[in-house]
């Protein structure tokens, strides 16, 4: 049942980035647009709840509340962008509490250069992409200030959850998709329609990582020790 539904929050996915800018004519708010841009998540959020993963699904919901949000109005973006906040703060509770722990991440080189770069990547997006004499500077400076927490905090799981680790740094990526085509519009629309495509489709991937990779994660033993892992849960 849940590849399932994965096939089809994939379809879904692919769907919406090929054609939901059509959606968009006329005035707000998008209702059906809005629908079918929360539609994929929604779907991963329930595979969550089938695996009785509440944090996930809570954090798989607030995204789909998030993209609703976005895609409501553009009066409602800095709403969507908070839920999305939310959200992340049950994943970093997800995280944090089946980890190896802060302490034993850290131990890690690879894990500190991953870190690191994360936190440069960061810096470097939020200036390059959002003006600074915008009025959503702040608000959104702070909001990628927690989505990098997410990801950091996504390190200090077992190597055997690469998956949500890829997803989270994959999540990171297509923020900086959201700033660029935000702030910074394409004059040529064909490029302008393979850029939005891309972005929403590295979004997606990076919440179906996190979501697959994660299944299962809440029931593994608490264990501070690198070498002291459960298995993934089989998600057949």
């Amino acid at each position: 049942m849940t590849r399932i539904l994965l096939a089809l929050s994939t379809l879904l996915a692919i769907a919406y980035g090929a054609f939901g800018s059509s959606l968009y004519e006329g005035a707000p708010p998008y209702v059906v647009g809005t629908i079918f841009k929360a539609s994929s998540i929604v779907i991963l959020g329930v595979i969550a709840l089938i695996a009785r993963s509440r944090l996930l699904a809570a954090g798989l919901s607030f995204g789909a509340l998030g993209d609703a949000l976005l895609a409501w109005s553009p009066e409602t973006f800095l709403y969507g962008a908070f839920a999305f906040l939310i959200g992340h703060l049950f994943y970093i509770t997800l995280f944090l509490r089946n980890g190896l722990g802060v302490g034993a991440a850290l131990k890690s080189p690879p894990r500190r250069l991953g870190a690191l770069a994360l936190i440069v990547a960061c810096v470097v997006m939020t200036y390059l992409l959002v003006p600074r004499d915008n009025p959503m500077f702040a608000p959104l400076a702070v909001y990628t200030g927690v989505l990098t927490l997410m990801a950091l905090c996504s390190f200090t799981l077992a190597t055997t959850r690469w998956l949500v680790m890829a997803g989270a740094v994959i999540f990171f990526i297509s923020d900086g998709f959201v700033a660029w085509n935000m702030f910074h519009h394409d004059p040529d629309p064909t490029l302008a329609y393979w850029r939005n495509f891309a972005g929403w489709m590295i979004y997606w991937a990076g919440q179906a990582g996190i979501c697959w990779g994660a299944l299962g994660l809440h029931r593994a033993p608490a264990s501070h020790s690198p070498q002291h892992v459960a298995e993934p849960t089989d998600v057949s």
